[in-house]
């Protein structure tokens, strides 16, 4: 069959990402190595060539205390790998107010369940509104629209860590039983800031879940060809440690995806060197 056949611009993949509570992980693991741009996030909707891309935070919905330095680390991360890309560009944070993407630290749609941690709603130029179907930019398909604008949502919760980088190391240490039970309030909070809002940035600039993409080709995640092995997704590689900021679930007690990993930063580039 075609492949642009198969792939209807219909299709709704939700940008959304998860925590994983009690995963049973599989045993295989992904291979070292250049990843084909098969297996890559990009996808046809690209910021303006050159372009500074502004994050504001929404003062209607204020973020917790400590998320904002969270925030500002996520830009920086992203930013210094579009600055290296062909089309250049760059993101920075502004005031408080209007940007090209505002983060909003509010209730997501009421179909989501409590296992999703945030949202990214899309918009095109040219769009009447916001979309969280990640699919109105097709897979995988040279540059065909400019996008507009970008609402982030993180979800209100009672147990997010915002703790610094040096921080997360010990909070880690909460996946223990035994240290749960002897520092309980180290270990109340439970899902990482830092993280969701690195991977939610990586959906303003129109990436895809691996998982996304083992979707629409119909191969199962923990298969040796899967984008999900590619980038070491913990249902691919069994462990938290390598798996890309753009994986669509997040561990309990886990913060690597703070870091930007080869799938993250292949794909940004696949997509800003057009």
């Amino acid at each position: 069959m075609d492949p642009s056949r198969r792939r209807s611009a219909a299709r709704k993949w939700v940008v959304a990402f998860l925590v994983l509570a009690g995963l049973a992980l599989p045993v295989s693991a992904a291979s070292a190595g250049t990843i084909p741009d098969t297996k890559l996030g990009w996808s046809s909707c690209l910021w303006p060539a050159g372009k500074t891309i502004t994050v504001a935070v929404d003062p209607a919905f204020p973020l917790p205390a400590g998320a904002s330095d969270r925030l500002n680390e996520a830009i920086v991360r992203w930013d210094g790998v579009l600055r290296t890309s062909r089309r250049g560009g760059d993101v920075v944070r502004v005031g408080d107010g209007a940007g090209d993407i505002v983060v909003q630290y509010r209730a997501l749609e009421g179909t989501d369940t409590s296992e999703v941690l945030g949202e990214t709603y899309l918009e095109r130029a040219g769009d009447a509104g916001f979309t969280t179907n990640i699919g109105v930019c097709p897979d995988r398909r040279p540059a065909a629209f400019g996008m507009q604008a970008v609402q982030i949502r993180i979800a209100p919760r009672n147990d997010w860590f915002t703790g610094d980088d040096n921080s997360t190391t010990n909070w880690q240490n909460c996946g223990g039983s035994t240290f749960r039970a002897f520092n309980p309030g180290l270990c109340t909070p439970t899902v990482d800031f830092g993280s969701t809002m690195t991977h939610e940035l990586g959906h303003s600039l129109v990436f895809y879940h691996p998982q996304t993409l083992d979707q629409i080709d119909n191969i199962p995640v923990n298969r040796t060809d899967s984008a999900s092995a590619q980038a070491k997704c913990v249902e691919a590689s069994g462990e938290f440690p390598p798996q890309a900021t753009m994986c669509s679930g997040q561990g309990q007690w886990r913060a690597e995806q703070r870091t930007l990993e080869t799938w993250d930063i292949e794909t940004m580039h696949r997509a800003y060197d057009q």
